[in-house]
């Protein structure tokens, strides 16, 4: 067995542009760009990976056909390559590519289908938590509900699995690949003695094989029946485990609760949580402040995995510099730091629009289980699939009621209606399924090896299929959050009475398939579903007292949601026409704002519209909190003691320079693309309301220009953690004499009328961290800040730079990889990120091999440290 646990594939970042030329962009510098433990990487030992993004806005005919002609095959860098497939990231016109001679062996492994290429490409480029690769392993294939499977849920036998080193009693979400196809899915753990029986150490159902496995003819079947055993080397990854996770409210969903539920239990919370806010602003508690807005991601484990543990003098870890510098403050001043205060606002208007449209509260969140059992006992195999009552759940929380929560929610019945089911009637109807088979076990062992082992799972909620898929459910680790009755009464008493009018369960239906030459055809077309756009107008509707026309657009979700797999289209005249009869809701118009102060504190809303109502009760609870900023010039004295030289000081401006330059761009550029927006409105506010063709026109310009800011929003988020990481790995290599080095380049920041001193916090976040603590007599805390890729750099003669990497060739051998980063020529012109040609000083430089250590570059002969992006992930 080979175990694998830090794998890395580097991936290189390319654009196509509407006339279908192919260029390089920034890669990304964190260990979460790379592609980690992926099976791609076990299969094809030197494969070269390459991402491939095409514009966001929508293209023209013409647009289109350049675009096509450019995925097909294109090379960089003397490397050809041929698009390959995608994953998630397709409907955002982002694509994989890889070198030619992977192309016929990978695209056997999905049938020569650019449709399955395209959806299930991403089991192979999944970052796995662990990955094996065992020499001969024995899988069996049998249809759903076979041997205590179900819809994407098979099993793993004990002693394979104890090799991935994971918790028991969980469930696993795994990604496989074997004999030429692969799998994906959530694992059950059985135990030896069954697994031997069977002969096999993997069962999978039918439905985790993507794309599903070729039909056997009938007298195959009649002659060996449906299952198919396999037998071989395996790649086997797991990508996720179930884990404690909360979700944060949406409005979304809250538009589905009663008003007396949003009135009696929503807004009291949300009162109590402003409250609170305003006691934390209040005594300057930011610990207290920063656990209220909450600093992850909507969906996160109640207790953060990633704390580490209290470490010598400092009490804690902190996820980012910004809540470090606020927690070590000892003067209350530092929310007043330009760059400090800027994130800081933007924290506060995210809690804000979520409390006054959502509630602001917390649900907690499951992966979702089947019923499925299998054991031996007495030399025979007992097995189970969908026994348990249809509309029951085995649930480790407290509420008799509860209801379940999948998003996308299309329609209130998706909102799922479960009583729980308790341990006592859990345990009678098993046996009743045993002693239905002939099984002679005995409740004792039944409760300990099916009940403890293989159905109440830690952090799970196990439901039968048929009501999972209710709302689109199965069990590929679909993570589900629940209403329980205990805090929401009357919402779960609302949503039970409610009847039923609308089915949402998936489409099933033969999937589509294409010729494997129309793969950038089907690639194209995967590009943008328009949920957001469908969802948002489906809430619109609801806040306009239209729950007709939320329910015609539910269908077209579905449609958008089944558009890859069955080539089903959303119906835009249906889209269209809802529209026209209902208004955007206002206080949808305001999720983009920054500063919790741009938020209007009332609202002309629709009596109908719950939402809205919420926003104008909550909204004038909250005040213009942290409004106080100072200038940068007003902190100059902040960091003290640094010993630095004219040529530190100098190299400190040269790396401010580039780093100023490079968000200057980028802030322009968002600019440049807001005025289209703001250009499209007003031409579309001045249409004739009569003049049909005029308006058609102006929607369309409108929507793609709305397209094309979302689009360029999404990349430059990137193209800041980029220059973020290429300063920090700048300032990695001057650790020796760091705070020196923060001393040359704070004074050269405060110089600045404009700047907000951003650079300094991510070049020096913990020795700032440090000096803030000791200058105005506060705490010291750690810096958790993300970990960057280590490399050495080469640069030639022509000033191109190289990543070189160390790196395993899959036969044992470790090699040497380069991979161009950028270019910086003796003109002074920085050139990488799709060819963006920036001019700074001019630089001397030698040829010869530097280093990048935290993202940033050395070049030989030269003082200036230009930051190296990291590439990107999938």
């Amino acid at each position: 067995m080979k175990t694998i646990v830090t794998s890395q594939l580097p991936v290189l970042a390319l654009e196509i542009d509407e006339e279908g030329t192919v260029a390089q962009k920034s890669m990304q510098m964190t260990r979460q760009g790379q592609l980690e433990n992926t099976l791609l990487d076990a299969l094809y030992p030197g494969v070269r990976v390459a991402t491939v993004e095409i514009p966001g806005a929508e293209l023209d005919d013409y647009g289109r056909a350049k675009v096509e002609q450019a995925l097909a095959k294109f090379a960089v860098g003397g490397v050809e390559y041929r698009l390959i497939g995608a994953s998630g990231s397709a409907k955002n016109g982002r694509y994989y590519a890889v070198n030619k001679d992977y192309e016929k062996p990978i695209a056997e492994r999905f049938q020569q289908w650019p449709e399955a290429a395209i959806t299930y490409f991403g089991i192979l480029i999944s970052p796995c938590q662990v990955r094996i690769e065992e020499p001969e392993i024995r899988v069996l294939v049998v249809d759903d509900h076979s041997l205590g499977t179900n819809d994407c849920r098979g099993w793993i036998q004990r002693s394979l699995f104890e090799k991935l080193n994971l918790p028991t009693r969980h469930f696993y979400q795994f990604r496989l690949a074997f004999n030429r196809t692969q799998a994906k899915g959530s694992f059950k753990v059985m135990e030896n003695d069954v697994a031997e029986q069977i002969g096999a150490e993997i069962i999978l159902p039918q439905s985790s094989m993507k794309p599903a496995l070729p039909e056997k003819s009938a007298l195959v079947k009649l002659c060996f029946g449906d299952a198919q055993m396999f037998r071989g080397p395996v790649v086997l990854g797991i990508r996720e485990i179930s884990r404690e996770l909360e979700y944060e409210s949406s409005y979304t969903l809250l538009t589905h609760a009663p008003e007396n539920s949003i009135d009696l239990e929503v807004l009291p919370h949300a009162l109590e949580q402003v409250r609170k806010l305003k006691a934390t602003v209040d005594a300057n508690n930011f610990e207290e402040l920063f656990r209220l807005l909450g600093t992850s991601n909507t969906s996160r484990p109640a207790h953060g995995d990633g704390e580490t543990t209290e470490d010598g003098e400092y009490t804690s870890a902190e996820r980012t510099v910004v809540e470090a510098a606020l927690k070590a403050d000892g003067s209350g001043q530092l929310a007043k730091f330009p760059f400090i205060n800027n994130q800081l606002q933007r924290i506060l208007c995210r809690w804000t629009y979520k409390l006054c449209t959502a509630g602001g509260f917390r649900l907690p969140a499951f992966a979702l289980a089947d019923d499925g059992y299998l054991v031996a006992h007495n030399g025979k195999v007992y097995s189970g699939s969908d026994w348990m009552p249809e509309d029951y759940a085995i649930t480790s929380l407290g509420s008799q009621r509860l209801l379940e929560v999948r998003y996308p929610i299309r329609a209130k019945d998706d909102l799922l209606p479960l009583q729980s089911l308790n341990g006592s009637d859990t345990v009678t109807r098993l046996m009743n399924d045993l002693k239905r088979q002939g099984s002679s076990m005995s409740e004792q062992e039944a409760v300990l090896q099916i009940v403890a082992g293989q159905l109440r799972l830690d952090h799970t909620l196990t439901l039968h299929s048929k009501t999972a898929a209710k709302n689109g459910g199965d069990f590929d680790f679909d993570v589900v959050c629940v209403v329980e009755e205990q805090r929401f009464p009357r919402w779960v008493d609302d949503r039970f009475n409610h009847r039923e009018t609308f089915s949402n369960e998936k489409d099933k239906r033969k999937k589509r398939r294409s010729a494997w030459w129309n793969l950038p055809q089907v690639a194209v077309s995967a590009k943008g579903n328009g949920l957001g756009v469908i969802t948002d107008l489906m809430t619109s509707c609801m806040a306009a007292g239209r729950p007709d026309l939320a329910e015609l657009l539910a269908k077209e979700l579905q449609a958008a949601l089944d558009a890859l797999k069955h080539g089903t289209m959303p119906n835009q005249d249906v889209i269209i026409s809802v529209r026209k009869e209902v208004a955007t809701a206002p206080w949808l118009r305001l999720k983009d704002e920054k500063r919790a102060g741009d938020l209007p504190l009332h609202l002309t809303v629709s009596p109908t519209d719950k939402i809205g109502r919420l926003y104008n009760v909550l909204r004038k609870e909250l005040d213009d909190f942290f409004s106080d900023v100072r200038p940068l010039s007003d902190f100059r004295g902040l960091i003290v003691n640094g010993h630095f030289d004219r040529e530190m000081y100098k190299e400190a401006g040269q790396i401010a320079t580039v780093y100023g330059v490079n968000i200057s761009l980028i802030v322009k550029k968002r600019e440049k693309y807001q005025q289209e927006v703001t250009d499209a409105q007003a031409e579309l506010n001045a249409c004739d309301m009569n003049d049909a063709a005029a308006r058609r026109k102006a929607f369309k310009r409108r929507n793609t220009a709305k397209a094309a800011l979302h689009w360029y929003e999404e990349r430059s988020r990137q193209e800041m953690r980029n220059m973020i990481h290429l300063v920090r790995k700048w300032a990695e290599r001057k650790s020796n004499n760091a705070y020196d080095w923060l001393a040359a380049l704070y004074a050269i920041t405060c110089k600045g009328n404009k700047s907000t001193g951003s650079i300094v916090f991510y070049a020096f976040p913990q020795e700032l961290v440090n000096m803030i603590a000791e200058r105005t007599g506060g705490r010291p805390v750690t810096v958790a800040i993300p970990d960057l890729v280590d490399g050495d750099v080469y640069i030639d003669d022509d000033g191109n730079v190289y990543l070189v990497e160390q790196v395993d060739d899959g036969q044992g051998q470790v090699i040497e990889r380069e991979t161009f980063l950028m270019q910086v020529t003796r003109q002074g012109d920085l050139i990488y990120d799709y060819g963006r040609s920036q001019r700074i000083h001019p630089v001397k430089f030698e040829a010869g091999r530097a280093e990048v250590r935290d993202g940033k570059l050395e070049l030989l002969g030269s003082m200036q440290k230009p930051k190296v992006p990291r590439q990107k992930s999938a």
